[in-house]
C-alpha cells in the first residue's frame, strides 16, 4: 500500500476526502541528531507543570533538623577557675546523685516495737482493741504511739480525743500528735479530701516501704511501743503495716462468719507472716459461742494468744468519753485485755532479745 492511499484512508475515517489535501517540501534540513538540551534552572518559587494522566504528588516540605542539646558553655568565671576545681564540682554532683539513689532503695529502720491490729472482717471488735492496748501497754523506759491507718478514723475516739485533727494528711507527724488516755500518743487518720486519700494511696503504691520511712523519720527509740490499726480485709494500708510489723494480732470473734472468713485472712497474710489470733467479744453464757471457741482452738492451736469476752463497758465508755480500763473494780473484759497486754510484752522483749543476740 502506496503513502497516498494511507493518506485517503485516515481522511475517509474521519468523513472527509483528501482531494484538497497537498504536501509542502521543507526547505530545512535537519541533522540526524539534535544537539542536547541544557534546562535551565527554574526559579525559587516556580511551580513544574504536572503531566497529563500522572497523580498528584504533594511538594515536599521542608525538614527541620533540631540541633543537639549540648552542655552549657563555660562563662568567663568558669575559664579562670582551676581544673582541679571543676573536676571536683563533678565530683561532688556525682556524690550527691548516687547518695540520692541509695537513700531510696536503703530499706528503712524502725527501732520501736511494732503491733499490727488486722480483721478478715468488720464487726469483731478490732479498732476498740487497738485502743485498748496501746492505751494499757507500755515497753519499760519507752512510749506508746497509736496510728491510725484505717480511713474510717475511729482510733482516736476511742482513746479520748476530740474530732476534726490532723492525722495522715500532714507532712511532719511528729508535730501532729494527739494526747489520749495514760499518755499515749495518738496519730488519727484525719479528715482528708478525695483528692487527699487517693494522694495518699498512690504514695503507698509506689513506695513499698511509705510507712516505715514515715516511722524511721520520727526517731522512735528501742523501748517505744507502737500500736497500728488497720481496715478490714485487703488494701494498700494493710501491706504497709505489714511491712514493719513485729508483731501481727488477727482480731476474730466465736461465730460462724467470723470462722469462714479465717480462710480468707490466711491468703492475706501468706505463709511468711508469723501470727497470733485473738478470740474477741467472746460470750461464755451462750451455749454455740462456746461450742465455737471449741472449734476455733482446733483450728488455731498454739496460735490463740487470748480470749477476750464482751464487755459492754467499753460501748459505754466511748458514749461518755471514759477510759473503759480506768475503772476501780474490773470488769471481765477489762481483765482479758490486761491480760492480753501482759502477753504481748513478753513476747515483745523475747523478739527483741532474740535479736540483740542475732550476730
Amino acid at each position: 500500500m502506496s503513502r497516498t492511499d494511507d493518506i485517503s484512508n485516515l481522511f475517509s475515517r474521519f468523513g472527509a476526502t483528501s482531494d484538497s489535501y497537498h504536501e509542502f517540501d521543507s526547505q530545512f534540513d535537519y541533522p540526524n541528531t539534535p544537539p542536547a538540551q541544557v534546562k535551565s534552572p527554574l526559579p525559587a518559587q516556580a511551580t513544574a507543570p504536572v503531566p497529563v494522566g500522572l497523580p498528584l504528588v504533594a511538594p515536599a516540605q521542608e525538614v527541620l533538623v533540631q540541633p543537639e542539646v549540648q552542655a552549657p558553655l563555660m562563662s568567663s568565671a568558669d575559664v579562670a577557675t582551676p581544673l582541679r576545681n571543676l573536676l571536683a564540682e563533678v565530683a561532688l554532683a556525682r556524690q550527691a546523685e548516687t547518695q540520692s539513689l541509695q537513700a531510696q532503695l536503703r530499706t528503712p529502720q524502725c527501732k520501736a516495737r511494732v503491733v499490727v491490729l488486722v480483721s478478715a472482717k468488720g464487726g469483731v471488735g478490732k479498732t476498740t482493741l487497738a485502743a485498748s492496748l496501746a492505751s494499757s501497754v507500755r515497753l519499760e523506759g519507752g512510749k506508746t504511739l497509736a496510728i491510725d491507718l484505717d480511713p474510717q478514723n475511729a482510733l482516736h475516739h476511742h482513746l479520748g480525743i476530740a474530732s476534726g485533727v490532723t492525722g495522715m494528711g500532714s507532712t511532719h507527724w511528729s508535730s501532729h500528735l494527739q494526747q489520749g488516755f495514760n499518755d499515749v500518743q495518738v496519730l488519727p487518720y484525719g479528715v482528708l479530701s478525695d483528692e487527699q486519700h487517693c494522694a495518699l494511696e498512690r504514695e503507698m503504691s509506689q513506695d513499698r516501704h511509705w510507712l516505715a520511712r514515715q516511722l524511721e523519720r520520727m526517731a522512735l527509740g528501742t523501748h517505744d511501743l507502737v500500736i497500728v490499726d488497720t481496715p478490714s480485709g485487703r488494701s494498700a494500708y494493710l501491706q504497709q503495716a505489714l511491712d514493719v510489723a513485729d508483731q501481727v494480732l488477727v482480731v476474730t470473734a466465736a461465730d460462724a462468719a467470723s470462722f469462714i472468713a479465717l480462710e480468707h485472712m490466711d491468703r492475706l497474710l501468706g505463709a511468711d507472716v508469723a501470727r497470733s489470733y485473738v478470740v474477741n467479744r467472746f460470750e461464755p453464757d451462750r451455749e454455740f459461742s462456746r461450742d465455737m471457741l471449741q472449734v476455733l482452738k482446733r483450728r488455731l492451736g498454739a496460735q490463740l494468744m487470748a480470749v477476750v469476752v464482751q464487755d459492754h463497758s467499753f460501748g459505754e465508755a466511748l458514749a461518755y468519753g471514759h477510759n473503759p480500763l480506768a475503772a476501780p473494780a474490773g470488769s471481765a473484759g477489762g481483765e482479758g485485755v490486761l491480760q492480753l497486754g501482759e502477753q504481748l510484752k513478753t513476747v515483745l522483749q523475747g523478739t527483741r532479745a532474740a535479736g540483740i543476740s542475732a550476730p
